[in-house]
């Protein structure tokens, strides 16, 4: 049985089974690598971006966690004014040069040099301070620019009615490739008196290893994407040339926005939210350890729980997005992770969602579920409800990712897919700063990592109310 949705892609718009682009869909070995290249960068942003490096550095590198949190916020922003100066031209390139791979391929080997140096980030340091700020930028930017080739890549690979489900599969592997890379470093780093390879604890190594870990995750793992995804072909220009047309391109689609009011509105909205979503899961973690005063292998722990649950929830938005479309399956998403921020920031060692009453006696566990909990660390109501309502809010940020990279997808004109992918990531790093900085600042003026945390609501307000103006409709190229 069909969708009222699939039905309208299929019969009111000419070739349905065809890509967006107007071709053939990929075979599925294609499918494969492309989707894979999720698995291979999610890595970096659990394990170094959120879980287990970010909490190190604060409460270890810099020594405080306030102080941290406030830290963490400013290298954030740093990458994020970075990524929004110049995603939008190497999307523009992509589309004036037409093939993605070779800057994916140049930006991974970033990606991996600025992960590797994180291994040197030695505790009670100051010069680590400056050298993590270093390589998580040089990392942060150079795995986002290959993002934007890489999402260029999508609606030339499957038919426009299965284009919101490969979406959510390449989210869901992502996640399952996250969960993989942190069970190993919990089974060989973590959890292990003795890790292996020689890491020293006494030193904090096993929180280090994350660095060089991700990096060679990403490396290894990027390899069949590289090998079996097709490439778009060349358009004749040299790299000269091809730079030349991508800043006129960039600047002439920022002109031409006016002509595209709806999908500058769907990016408007979109830089918001996602500015609100990525900075609640940057500052988890930190938040945590500051709060439950959690060691790293329970942030893991407590990391782990999330992106196991947050795969089922990423399919599933999937086919709900190509059941109803994409701006309705990302104004539900938005809506239950803002009502689940609200909760989550209400829960402290002795309240939970502001209302309940729990404390951090350690419970005795009565069945093997309450065993597990426990043997976690999880083992008090404080901390069990801090966990629940992180999970909850959690799984809805794939499902509203997932569906955001669909919706430019189905609104954006075929032949102009990179470029709108390139403003797709301005918009998602062109106010990135601001919300890791009203994070630092606001923690840093009130010493409240609670509030600091709290801030980024009005950025899911503000996000979801624009994109009830929003229309899912393909819009076509603008000529002079």
């Amino acid at each position: 049985m069909t969708s009222a949705y699939e039905e309208q892609i299929t019969h009111e718009q000419p070739g349905g089974h065809l890509t967006v682009t107007g071709e053939k869909p990929t075979g599925k070995g294609g499918m494969f690598g492309w989707f894979i290249y999720d698995w291979a960068l999610n890595p970096y942003f659990i394990l170094i971006n959120i879980f287990v490096f970010a909490p190190y550095f604060s409460s270890e590198v810099v020594g405080d966690d306030v102080r941290g949190q406030a830290i963490w916020g400013y290298v954030q922003a740093t990458a994020g004014v970075s990524i929004a100066l110049l995603s939008p031209f190497f999307g523009s390139l992509a589309d004036a040069a037409g093939p993605r791979k070779p800057g994916i391929f140049f930006f991974t080997l970033l990606a991996f040099l600025g992960m590797s140096v994180l291994w040197f980030a030695a505790p009670g340091d100051p010069t680590s301070i400056l050298l993590v700020v270093i390589g998580v930028v040089i990392a942060a930017t150079s795995l986002e620019f290959a993002i934007v080739y890489h999402n260029a890549m999508l609606p030339a690979l499957v038919s426009k009615r299965r284009i919101g489900a490969l979406s959510a599969v390449g989210y869901a592997v992502g996640s399952l490739g996250a969960i993989l890379s942190f069970a190993v470093w919990l089974l060989m780093f973590g959890l292990p008196e003795v890790p292996w390879f020689g890491v020293d604890k006494a030193v904090s190594e096993h929180n280090r290893v994350v660095g060089p870990l991700s990096a060679v995750w990403l490396l290894v793992f990027s390899l069949p994407f590289f090998f079996m995804t097709p490439d778009q072909p060349r358009t004749g220009l040299n790299r000269r040339e091809a730079a030349k047309k991508g800043v006129a391109m960039v600047i002439g689609t920022i002109k031409k926005l006016p002509h595209y009011k709806n999908i500058a509105i769907f990016l408007l909205a979109r830089m918001i939210y996602y500015d609100g979503q990525a900075a609640v899961f940057i500052f988890t973690g930190v938040y945590a350890k500051g709060v439950f005063d959690w060691p790293t292998t329970q942030i893991g722990f407590y990391g782990l729980i999330i992106i196991v649950m947050q795969v089922p929830f990423t399919l599933l938005g999937g086919l709900v997005d190509d059941y109803i479309g994409s701006k309705r399956t990302i104004v539900g998403a938005v809506s239950l992770f803002a009502l689940g921020l609200m909760l989550l920031v209400g829960t402290t060692t002795d309240s939970a969602a502001f209302i309940v009453a729990v404390s951090m006696e350690p419970i005795t566990a009565t069945n093997i579920f309450g065993e597990a909990l426990n043997g976690m660390g999880f083992d008090t109501s404080s901390e069990r409800w801090f966990l629940f309502l992180a999970t909850a809010t959690g799984v809805f940020a794939g499902p509203s990712l997932s569906s955001s990279r669909t919706m430019l997808a189905r609104i954006a004109p075929p032949a102009m897919m990179a470029e709108f992918y390139g403003l797709y990531a301005l918009c998602g790093k062109a106010t990135s700063f601001l919300a890791p900085l009203t994070v630092a600042i606001v923690t840093q003026a009130t010493a409240s990592q609670r509030v600091g945390l709290g801030s980024v609501i009005i950025f899911l307000i503000v996000g979801l109310l624009l994109m009830f103006f929003v229309k899912e409709e393909q819009s076509t190229a603008h000529e002079h």
